[in-house]
């Protein structure tokens, strides 16, 4: 899951405006979207929409009382035109699998809706049978306030552990306070999430850390 925003999505008097699940192809990547944009819905109590025609699986370890209606939206257009529409305070998209020549003379969707609302990213990557631990980088700005709120979703529907975690690549003081501290906020959002766990990682890359860290979760 990657957060991706620049919009400045507010709750509204009345609440949330809707959770809105994009075209998503893969099995997998469909799984995960709809455990995410589920339990976003729920946590936000609002409505929930979908491009997608059918029905939306769900992990095994996903709980019924954290799952919403989906209001189906008989669409054939871009996404661009229905989240103008609908103005979903955030949407869930399928990560695009690589560059290829037209992606990079132009901007992937997340990146190009991003100025107009919040925007969640799942790949097709591995298994998503059961959700049973998430991972979240945590940098600081509304990216990591919006993974945060969306670990903390997930976790409470599937009763899942939440490792956060901070790289520096400097080794001083000053770098490892500043780590410490988004940790610590970070964690204190999380609530009374049963288990939570923070990691503060020296590496050479933001990416390596991510790398070694899954493989230790395995």
């Amino acid at each position: 899951m990657i957060a991706v925003s620049d919009a400045q999505v507010a709750e509204t008097v009345g609440g949330y405006d809707p959770c809105l699940i994009g075209p998503i192809s893969g099995e997998t990547a469909r799984k995960r979207g709809a455990a995410l944009a589920h339990a976003l819905a729920t946590a936000r109590n609002t409505d929930l929409l979908s491009t997608t025609p059918d029905s939306e699986p769900l992990p095994e370890s996903h709980r019924h009382s954290h799952s919403q209606d989906t209001t189906p939206l008989q669409t054939a257009m871009a996404i661009e035109p229905v989240v103008s529409e609908h103005d979903p305070s955030v949407l869930v998209l399928e990560r695009e699998s690589g560059p290829t020549f037209l992606s990079e003379l132009r901007a992937n969707p997340a990146e190009r809706l991003a100025d107009k609302t919040d925007v969640l990213t799942v790949d097709d990557r591995g298994r998503a049978d059961t959700i049973a631990s998430i991972l979240v980088p945590i940098a600081g700005g509304r990216h990591s306030q919006l993974a945060v709120e969306a670990a903390a979703a997930i976790a409470d529907a599937n009763d899942a552990a939440v490792d956060l975690f901070h790289v520096v690549e400097a080794d001083d003081e000053r770098s490892h306070e500043r780590g410490e501290q988004l940790l610590a906020t970070a964690a204190t959002t999380l609530g009374d999430l049963a288990e939570v766990d923070t990691w503060l990682y020296e590496a050479p890359s933001a990416a390596e850390a991510i790398t070694n860290r899954r493989r230790t979760m395995i």
